[in-house]
């Protein structure tokens, strides 16, 4: 991969718009902070995140390829041409209510189809939701699994928690070891009012 630009960073890593060399396409390429990758070893992290690439589905964004690159954990991505929702709601504050349920209902596909092969989000938000034409993409899927079964007990004894306190349900919030499907469905339902009332 040749690295071109930085396109933005959150909590857990950083996002470069990258040149697969082998294919010659566009791709997302997330680097985990250094901190987190340390806490969780590369082992662990790429044989947790062989879960997130057994997802097909036409709502999620698929994983290409992980690994590690001096002790820098990364995972890739399609480069989707498109938006965020969260860049949607910043823009227009409130969305018609058509699209808002045609989003809802496409990541609500999303989550069932994960749901029944055992795999919870764990971060549904408007970042990670991507709009590209009529199509709505949800991203990151188990990666927050991924790093906090990886990382097991490090990950709270360092303080560092999972997920984005406006979206979260509130036993994930108080950091209950189960997190069930319920946390996305209430996620997305945090994301839904969102959609609809521009709060």
């Amino acid at each position: 991969y040749r690295l071109e630009r930085e396109l933005g960073q959150g909590g857990m890593a950083t996002v470069y718009l990258a040149e697969d060399l082998k294919h010659r396409r566009k791709v997302a390429i997330k680097v985990l902070h250094p901190e987190l990758s340390a806490i969780i070893g590369t082992e662990r992290f790429l044989k947790e995140i062989e879960l997130t690439a057994s997802l097909q589905h036409p709502h999620i964004l698929p994983l290409f390829d992980s690994g590690a690159a001096e002790h820098q954990l990364y995972y890739v991505m399609p480069f989707v041409e498109g938006e965020t929702l969260r860049s949607r709601l910043e823009r227009e504050k409130q969305l018609p209510i058509d699209d808002a349920v045609r989003i809802a209902k496409e990541v609500a596909s999303a989550l069932e189809y994960a749901h029944r092969r055992g795999v919870v989000h764990r971060d549904i938000k408007p970042e990670n939701v991507l709009l590209q034409g009529d199509a709505t993409l949800v991203a990151d899927f188990g990666i927050a699994l991924a790093v906090q079964q990886a990382g097991g007990s490090r990950m709270t004894q360092t303080g560092m928690s999972l997920g984005t306190p406006h979206y979260m349900s509130p036993e994930q919030a108080m950091g209950e070891r189960e997190i069930t499907a319920r946390s996305d469905v209430y996620a997305l339902g945090c994301v839904l009012y969102e959609m609809l009332t521009g709060d």
